[in-house]
Order: structure tokens, then sequence, then C-alpha cells
């Protein structure tokens, strides 16, 4: 992995969906910044839309969806607590028999 990879492993892009020809936001995208042809979210804003905004087309004239708004974010690196860095190995202990 390059070193510009890693610094853009960490980035997000989020951006509103919305139609050349009405102009109504359909929709939200969001996806990891900096890697070319990787999937990303698509979110409707209304579930019956879902279908037309997973076709990057609008729901109500059908023209295209283009993204809009967009923002890059920093999520920062991902810390692990104890236990996902150290999982407990084995069978669970017993509980205390009750005399």
């Amino acid at each position: 992995m390059t070193d510009q990879a890693r610094e853009r492993s960490d980035w997000e892009v989020r951006a509103d969906l919305v139609c050349t020809q009405c102009s109504r936001i359909a929709g939200s995208v969001h996806g990891p910044a900096g890697r070319p042809l990787t999937p990303a979210s698509i979110r409707a804003h209304d579930a019956g839309d879902a279908e037309a905004v997973q076709r990057l087309r609008c729901p109500c004239c059908s023209g295209r969806l283009w993204m809009q708004d967009g923002e890059t974010i920093y999520l920062g690196p991902q810390t692990l607590s104890d236990e996902e860095l150290h999982p407990r190995r084995g069978r669970p202990r017993k509980a205390p028999r009750a005399s």
C-alpha cells in the first residue's frame, strides 16, 4: 500500500444525490475517499424510491442523479478496545453452582 493510499484510508466522502432535471434531492451517498472504483453506500430518502435511486434515476421524473454538496470527512484512526486486541480463548467459565 502506498503512503498516499494510507493517508486517504481514514477519509470518507459524503454527498447528496440531486436530480439534474427537477433538482430534487433523492438520497445520499457515502464511501471511502481516494480509492477509485470502490463501492459506495447509497441511501434513498424515501424507502419506496430505493430501486430508482439504486439505478441513479430520479423517482419523480426519471432524470439522472448527480452528486452535489460533497464533503470529505476525516474519520480518524480506528482504535481497538483491549478485548478486540486480545480476545478470550477457549470455553467460557461455568456459572457457580447454587447450593
